[in-house]
């Protein structure tokens, strides 16, 4: 999947030719980092293969490093709107939660460049937050306005879980079965939003909606 921008109207011809570099850089940047080791893509590749000057790309990105996070947004924004078609069946907020967590973390042990992009990219763990933790931000929310999560810190708590999911996964891209790590984690998460032992195991190792045709 290639990070394409939207069209958005009300756009002036300058704006309009921003936008269109833009998305060139993050197709071209897509591409390249896929087809080849990251580390070896220079930004004159991806000048290059995108068609546009080292100024425009510094117009847009401090490094090719900071490329990584919309391409990584724009695939947690996909995945997210094909569970959107699932969640309003659901109405349990810590279901909802443990589903989009367990979803989100199988898309990215499965994909190289998700993978590099956490071991590597020295991205800050905020930048990687704003990227795809808007989503489970939405869901824990949800969850606690409903008062399902009893937490005494709401943004303590949320952070904290979020840390730990990152953790899990840097540990489950070197295990036999990550699948197994990944729904632990979640489990976890469970337990600090406030359920039981016994719940949080018994919903974040539940068989997981068939998304196939939505995947």
């Amino acid at each position: 999947m290639k990070a394409i921008s939207a069209e958005t109207p009300g756009l002036n011809r300058v704006e309009r030719r921003r936008r269109d570099t833009r998305a060139r850089i993050l197709a071209a940047a897509e591409s390249l980092m896929r087809a080849n080791p990251i580390d070896s893509v220079t930004i004159q590749d991806i000048t290059d293969a995108a068609d546009v000057g080292h100024g425009s790309f510094y117009l847009h990105f401090k490094s090719k490093y900071e490329v990584l996070v919309p391409i990584i947004h724009a695939h947690a924004v996909s995945l997210d709107q094909k569970l959107q078609k699932v969640i309003p069946t659901i109405s349990d907020p810590a279901e909802v939660m443990a589903m989009s967590a367990r979803y989100m973390a199988r898309m990215i042990v499965e994909d190289e460049l998700w993978k590099w992009f956490l071991r590597h990219s020295g991205v800050p763990s905020v930048e990687i937050q704003k990227a795809v933790g808007r989503f489970s931000d939405r869901d824990f929310e949800e969850g606690y306005r409903s008062g399902r999560f009893k937490v005494n810190d709401r943004i303590a708590t949320r952070d904290y879980a979020f840390g730990g999911l990152v953790n899990c996964l840097m540990t489950a891209f070197d295990t036999k079965d990550p699948i197994q790590l990944i729904d632990d984690g979640a489990e976890l998460m469970l337990r600090v939003f406030g359920l039981s032992p016994v719940e949080a195991a018994e919903i974040a190792h539940r068989q997981l909606p068939n998304l196939e045709d939505e995947l």
